[in-house]
């Protein structure tokens, strides 16, 4: 077996709990384009998935004329506001800050570029990740590997020295999917 050099986190129900501050983004930018969603359908149809994969049925469901790529852009701009709906994982954040320098690490995420941005300023979380691949630096979303494909390329690593942290079924394919090894994490 080969060293683990380094460490892959999702972030999204695995770094952190950003359902309620997701739900509450999403639900705020579909109540201004007249859609509305609940909490328990929201969660069952979002969960690890990127917005082009539910948005759109969301919509349709409703029979909404409304541009789901509008939607979108308009729940990145009210994340920030939610910020503090969201809850670390304190346990794991420890585990990525103290591997370090002595492992890479790596945050591998579907949220957008802005979302991620936002929970970094908010949390101070930057310092601890030597690569972030968001879903706006990839045309496939998990399940697909490109995101762990990427992110072990700009780390210079094999998929066999490294290790995924998911809380997803989608996620845990994705890494797989990539060659890496997959710890399953539940908050």
């Amino acid at each position: 077996m080969r060293k683990v050099r380094a460490l892959l986190f999702d972030l999204d129900g695995t770094l952190a709990d950003t359902a309620e501050a997701n739900y509450l983004a999403y639900a705020a930018a579909l109540a201004e384009a007249s859609v509305a969603v609940d909490r328990e359908t929201f969660v069952r149809v979002a969960h690890g998935r990127n917005w082009r994969e539910f948005l759109p049925g969301i919509v349709a469901d409703q029979s909404s004329a409304a541009d789901p790529a509008q939607i979108a852009a308009r729940k990145r701009m009210l994340y920030p506001e939610h910020i503090r709906a969201l809850r670390l994982n304190e346990g794991l954040l420890s585990l990525a800050q103290s591997v370090r320098p002595a492992q890479l690490t790596g945050l591998v995420t579907t949220a957008s570029r802005t979302s991620v941005e936002a929970i970094f300023h908010h949390h101070g979380l930057a310092p601890l990740f030597d690569v972030v691949i968001t879903g706006d630096d990839v045309e496939h979303h998990k399940p697909h590997p490109a995101a762990y494909r990427l992110a072990l390329d700009k780390l210079g690593v094999d998929a066999a020295e490294s290790l995924a942290f998911e809380d997803s079924d989608i996620g845990e394919q994705s890494a797989r999917a990539a060659g890496m090894a997959v710890i399953r994490v539940t908050l």
